[in-house]
């Protein structure tokens, strides 16, 4: 599976960039309830709690990297990521998803996890 890579925005609303470590575990987490964009991920530190969101817009996506929309079907409700590179403002992480938890497209508005999907031997 090709590496996934993000952009981490909205820290200076949190603990800002100097939380932030390379190779560090952050934990996101889907915030379908988020009343300003319904593809929200929240960032999350061990100890600290919320340090940022999953960048969504053109302007806060960095360049090589997806966007919160774009990962968005490739876990159920939580996955982690790694920090890989720290520049000034920017946090670029590594999001860590397992094969059982990549989700698929069934039909128009149905996903299931792959792992839900079993073969069945006759």
């Amino acid at each position: 599976m090709k590496k996934k890579f993000i952009s981490i925005t909205g820290t200076n609303f949190y603990s800002g960039t100097k939380v932030f470590k390379v190779g560090q575990i952050l934990k996101l987490k889907k915030e379908p309830k988020n009343k300003h964009d319904g593809d929200a991920i929240k960032v999350m530190l061990k100890n600290t709690g919320q340090v940022g969101y999953v960048a969504n817009s053109c302007h806060t996506v960095a360049k090589g990297t997806m966007s919160a929309s774009e990962i968005h079907c490739f876990f159920d409700k939580k996955c982690k990521c790694k920090v890989r590179f720290i520049s000034g403002y920017s946090i670029i992480a590594e999001v860590l998803i397992k094969k059982t938890d990549t989700i698929i497209m069934i039909e128009d508005g149905i996903s299931v996890k792959l792992s839900q999907l079993k073969r069945k031997t006759i």
